[in-house]
């Protein structure tokens, strides 16, 4: 399995290629611009991707566990399937992400914007949504036990605390 390094990633990335399936990398991409790169089925437990521009990129079966995606643009990104728990989405663009059966446990998603996103089969028990945009969101059969919201905008437009 190959392994990268923060500048050859960027240098790749930058002469074109998008395909990081299964390529080991280094955990800080903080700012870094990966836009509609591959990063399927990677196991990235405690990366760090503060202010990442992350449009479009797949991050479908991956293992994040306790990573950080602080103040990132994930707009249009798919998790499907991905393992996030404990994770960090703070503040994060999220808008139109497919999250279909991933599984965010104990994840924070304070000031995220979920505007349309496909959260359907999610497993969000224990979340924080606290002022987080759903509007528009697909909910349809996630787990929503233990979740803390404050002045969240919901699904409906509506505004819910708990």
């Amino acid at each position: 399995m190959d392994r990268l390094n923060r500048d050859e990633l960027i240098r790749r990335y930058a002469a074109g290629e998008r395909n990081f399936a299964g390529v080991k990398l280094d955990v800080d991409l903080s700012g870094i611009d990966l836009s509609g790169a591959d990063l399927t089925g990677n196991k990235m437990d405690e990366f760090y991707f503060e202010r990442a521009i992350l449009k479009r990129a797949s991050f479908v079966n991956t293992q994040l566990a306790q990573s950080c995606f602080d103040a990132a643009d994930l707009t249009e990104a798919d998790f499907r399937g991905a393992r996030l728990s404990y994770a960090n989405l703070r503040v994060t663009n999220m808008t139109n992400a497919d999250l279909r059966g991933a599984r965010f446990s104990n994840t924070r998603f304070d000031r995220a914007n979920l505007t349309g996103a496909n959260l359907s089969g999610t497993d969000l028990g224990g979340c924080i949504l606290c002022e987080a945009n759903l509007t528009g969101a697909n909910l349809e059969g996630s787990s929503l036990r233990r979740i803390t919201f404050r002045n969240t905008i919901m699904p409906d437009g509506t505004i819910r605390n708990s």
